[in-house]
């Protein structure tokens, strides 16, 4: 939660810890927040608050700003610190000739991406396999992954695409090795932005094919100096310092990152932040929305900075552009920059020593077995 000091310019946090699915527990957690007299909010959705959080930050004119799933839709105060990983998706499934595969998916995270993987099958004669991987209890997960690819096997499913986060694609990892499904004629891509932060060292040796993308470019510079840092911090105090930092976490700093230039931008210009004419009440009826709302919105989206995530910009409705994404191949000796993918290029590939796209293992092909027999006499 942002607020702001007209002496000191200065960013004062006031957290509220909750179940982001719990509509009611967020309600209450905004209004406390707008009553408090936050400048801005920043934190997470599902699907099941999205909706929620978007009413109150329009009705209120109060910047959400988020490094969730992007939310459909034209949410006005709504900043969105993902981005999307529809383009660069498709665009690896096209790269790699697939035209059947399985699509297994987290509905929490919202089912957009599913649409659009489902409406370019339909354009381009995919046979797509879709199925809900976020609805499975944890007691029983386990035993549910390992069916659920022992029935991919039998319809001859080795081209898979996992829309998760990397706890689940832990998850579901371990069981693909326990049943041996992680061997060479398997080929999968994980659709978020941190391939590199999850162990695929399990994998690594078994000889499948495993793609995905990464949006934090430890190479950089910026990024090397901020992870160095990082790892130096007392892990008690900041939870996974031990180790580098996750895409999440990267997203979360670059929103700290915007929400400070808006708001320097905002005190220069000496811009009367006050909030006379509203009591903070959320809940008021008629609703009463904040007259500087505005200001801070249009602030926000006019951000443009080089972040732990890249080039961070922004468009009329909050979303992320011009940003390029890294895509990575699994080798033996571990991940594998092999080219980007950005909105106006679409996929360069820069490796000219990938593996082959072998996913069909042994099918349709002919081996010839020669077998010499020397006989000592």
């Amino acid at each position: 939660m942002v607020q702001f000091g007209m002496a000191d310019f200065r960013l004062t946090p006031h957290i509220d810890n909750l179940e982001v699915a719990n509509s009611f527990a967020v309600t209450n957690c905004f209004c406390s927040q707008f009553s408090r007299g936050v400048y801005a909010i920043f934190g997470f959705y599902d699907k099941k608050s999205v909706n929620t959080i978007t009413s109150f930050c329009e009705t209120l004119h109060v910047s959400f700003i988020t490094p969730s799933f992007p939310a459909e839709g034209m949410n006005q105060f709504v900043l969105q610190m993902r981005p999307d990983i529809k383009g660069p998706l498709i665009s690896l499934v096209e790269y790699y000739k697939w035209e059947k595969f399985a699509y297994l998916y987290d509905s929490d995270r919202g089912l957009s991406t599913l649409q659009v993987i489902l409406d370019t099958a339909a354009e381009k004669k995919w046979v797509v396999t879709a199925i809900n991987v976020g609805n499975l209890k944890d007691e029983r997960k386990d035993e549910a992954y390992r069916s659920l690819f022992q029935d991919l096997e039998i319809r001859k499913e080795r081209r898979i695409i996992l829309d998760c986060e990397q706890d689940k694609v832990r998850d579901i990892m371990e069981q693909v090795i326990t049943i041996g499904r992680h061997v060479k004629g398997y080929h999968y891509i994980i659709a978020n932005l941190g391939f590199v932060d999850g162990d695929l060292s399990k994998i690594q040796y078994g000889g499948a094919n495993v793609s995905g993308f990464q949006i934090v470019d430890f190479d950089d510079p910026v990024v090397s100096k901020f992870d160095q840092r990082w790892e130096a911090l007392e892990e008690k105090e900041y939870p996974g310092a031990d180790s580098r930092i996750r895409y999440t976490s990267a997203l979360t700093y670059d929103a700290v990152h915007v929400m400070t230039e808006a708001f320097r931008f905002l005190h220069k210009q000496r811009i009367d932040m006050s909030r006379r004419g509203n009591s903070g009440d959320c809940l008021a009826n008629p609703a009463v929305p904040w007259a500087q709302g505005v200001e801070i919105e249009r602030a926000l989206k006019q951000v443009r900075v080089d972040g732990l995530t890249g080039n961070i910009q922004f468009d009329q409705y909050g979303k992320r552009i011009n940003y390029s994404v890294t895509v990575m191949e699994l080798k033996s000796n571990g991940p594998v920059k092999i080219g980007y993918w950005n909105e106006v290029d679409k996929m360069v590939v820069t490796k000219s020593d990938l593996y082959p796209n072998d996913t069909i293992g042994m099918e349709n092909k002919t081996v010839i077995v020669t077998t010499i027999l020397v006989i000592n006499k």
